[in-house]
């Protein structure tokens, strides 16, 4: 296995290099918009797809028996490897310029995420997981990811892309009873919440209704620096679904126990 990863590894920076090509060709020019969803506003552009398929592309050439699980394209194979990539994490960011935005790739075995990346070409930032790895690749130096050790509810910092966005109102009047505890709530990171999570600057990260393409790329980079990333069910984030990240256990139970505490019934 470590001989497979080190060459997964290496494919993977190459595919984060060819999205990061296309995305930064599109950004901030105008792109042709599609909403995907009748109700809500969910943007895909040129690209997005032109990012999946690309990245499609070169894995189906490179590992014909493996699975895709993407969010504009998959391709489903009766093996054990499966690449999940989301080509555009914060397309919303994306289209109005905002850099926060980045690619994320993740490979798993027989369900068990086993390498996750998240690019953020418009910083020139790249974080990486695996095995006990967790790294941030700026400017072509590495530095060791660690989270910082804040054990004070009241002195952490919480990020979240936005709680209008969640899955629904009791989902986000949870997460605003979370941030009356917390030092100070910053909103609009999508997935560079995490990766900030990960580098010791932030201390929590709640989201809701979350696919699996927004998720398992950011599990490794955010547990091999340490820290916790479970589902309010405190369940394996692989499908996806209600998330808390954190930097330490004691901040993850505190959270959570906020977050899915029940309304005492009235009599």
């Amino acid at each position: 296995m470590p001989k497979d990863i080190k060459n997964f590894v290496e494919f993977s920076l190459n595919l984060a290099d060819t999205a990061r090509q296309i995305s930064l060709f599109y950004f901030k020019k105008k792109v042709k918009v599609i909403n995907k969803d009748k109700v809500n506003f969910d943007p895909v552009t040129t690209a997005d797809i032109k990012i999946q398929k690309k990245l499609n592309q070169i894995i189906l050439e490179t590992f014909p028996n493996h699975s895709i699980f993407g969010e504009e394209e998959s391709f489903v194979r009766d093996g054990e490897y499966e690449w999940c990539i989301d080509p555009i994490d914060g397309t919303k960011s994306y289209i109005q310029g905002i850099p926060l935005w980045g690619t994320l790739i993740s490979l798993s075995r027989d369900k068990k995420i086993i390498l996750g990346l998240a690019d953020i070409p418009a910083l020139d930032e790249r974080y990486l997981g695996y095995l006990n790895f967790s790294y941030k690749i700026k400017n072509k130096k590495k530095k060791k990811l660690k989270v910082r050790n804040t054990d004070k509810l009241s002195e952490v910092i919480l990020n979240t892309t936005s709680p209008y966005v969640f899955a629904n109102r009791k989902d986000q009047r949870s997460f605003e009873k979370l941030s009356l505890k917390t030092k100070s709530t910053r909103l609009g990171g999508d997935c560079y919440s995490y990766c900030l999570l990960a580098d010791g600057l932030v201390d929590i990260v709640v989201e809701s209704g979350l696919k699996p393409w927004d998720i398992r790329a950011l599990e490794p980079i955010i547990i091999n620096a340490g820290g916790i990333i479970r589902t309010w069910e405190n369940k394996e984030i692989y499908n996806g679904g209600r998330i808390i990240a954190c930097s330490n256990k004691k901040i993850f139970s505190e959270s959570r126990s906020i977050l899915t505490k029940e309304k005492p019934s009235q009599k």
